[in-house]
């Protein structure tokens, strides 16, 4: 590692720490032991604001138990600038591991720095909680360290093909991607699969990603003759296909995965998507009934809660809820606990995990577009944690 990656990280991790206090009842001790644990995202950088969002989601879990069930011991939080770098990454690891205290880590935000990372999060027997990356390939590594809380991407499609497309007949069913996109590709094939098995015409187009031509792209998308369209990628790449399929003459319904549940959806392309569905693993947390105590005292410490801060909490709720399952004290007690399986009820869904670290039963929340913003229809699959 160069000198001057080593040093940056070693000031962030000296400036993040953030120790939780216990508030002693009569008769109790002060100081009760601490178990740490530690988030690795951008703190600095382009991407230092979905970070930040990601340790306050998780910082409000640790103050939440440590207020109501602080008995043996208290829960701290140590936040470490990966700078989105695979080495720094890497670096922070060594750091957590070198604090007795550290449990367990969540983390990181993108894919390829997490990639990176696994091998030695996994020689330090770390649990590693995923906050937000999606990718397939996350979980095809083999490590069995992983538990990852959003849904894969190939997950999300074929859940959303399986919801959205139920009980259609005669549909000309196209999943749009861009060639070379890090994102979507697992998307589009996942709900084709699906849709393939439902008995629908249904086909991945690949439109060239180097510069997105939107009337290229539509026509291309149109000599198809397709009746529902399926964008995979980002709405600041595929919206304008979307508006230019539109004003090319498309008649047939539009729906979107994950990456278009955002403002810039709703800002540019409501009245080209209006009435469509999007996918994503965030669900309604208002219809959540046994999370209502947790999100009121969620909503009083961030007021506007995103998916990262959401996805934040959960995290740090997962570990939080098997240290007390099992009085797990250290990073082995905390993997072994986590690796013997269980439900988990957390602020996002309900969760056991798989040997590779994915949902067992994984679940999207279907939300159409409208002017007004995104409303909340069903979920994918109706399991009764949502209402």
């Amino acid at each position: 590692m160069r000198r001057r990656e080593f040093l940056a990280a070693t000031s962030a991790a000296a400036l993040a720490p953030v120790a939780a206090r216990a508030q002693a009842l009569p008769g109790q001790q002060q100081f009760l032991q601490q178990l740490t644990i530690a988030v690795s995202v951008p703190l600095s950088g382009p991407l230092q604001d979905y970070g930040r969002q990601v340790v306050q989601g998780a910082q409000a879990a640790v103050d939440e138990a440590n207020r109501y069930t602080a008995i043996s011991h208290v829960f701290g939080l140590r936040a470490l600038d990966d700078q989105n770098s695979g080495t720094v990454a890497t670096s922070n690891i060594a750091i957590a591991k070198a604090d007795t205290s550290v449990v367990a880590m969540i983390g990181n935000l993108t894919l390829d720095v997490t990639l990176q990372a696994l091998p030695q999060y996994a020689n330090a027997n770390f649990a590693l909680v995923i906050p937000t990356v999606t990718s397939d390939t996350l979980t095809s590594r083999g490590y069995h360290n992983i538990f990852r809380l959003p849904t894969k991407d190939s997950s999300e499609g074929r859940l959303f093909a399986q919801s959205v497309l139920y009980g259609r007949r005669n549909l000309v069913a196209r999943a749009i991607v861009l060639d070379g996109s890090t994102y979507g590709q697992d998307v589009a094939y996942g709900f084709v699969k699906q849709a393939k098995s439902d008995h629908h015409d249904a086909d991945v187009i690949v439109l060239p990603k180097s510069p997105v031509d939107p009337a290229n792209g539509a026509k291309t998308i149109l000599e198809h003759a397709p009746t529902y369209v399926y964008f995979c990628g980002k709405p600041s790449d595929l919206g304008p296909v979307a508006d230019a399929m539109r004003v090319a003459g498309y008649k047939g319904d539009f729906g979107a995965s994950d990456a278009f549940y955002t403002q810039e959806t709703i800002d540019k392309y409501h009245e080209t998507l209006d009435g469509s569905f999007v996918a994503t693993a965030l669900p309604p947390l208002a219809h959540v009934p046994s999370q209502v105590a947790v999100l009121t005292d969620f909503q009083r410490e961030v007021q506007n809660i995103s998916a990262f801060s959401a996805f934040g909490y959960a995290a740090a709720q997962l570990l939080i809820q098997a240290s007390q399952r099992a009085n797990a004290t250290t990073r082995f007690s905390m993997l072994n606990t986590l690796q013997q399986g269980g439900t988990y009820n957390l602020l996002v869904g309900q969760y056991s995990f798989n040997f590779a670290g994915d949902a067992i039963l994984p679940d999207v929340y279907l939300y159409t577009i409208s002017k007004d913003g995104f409303t909340y229809k069903q979920p994918a699959f109706h399991t009764g944690y949502v209402v």
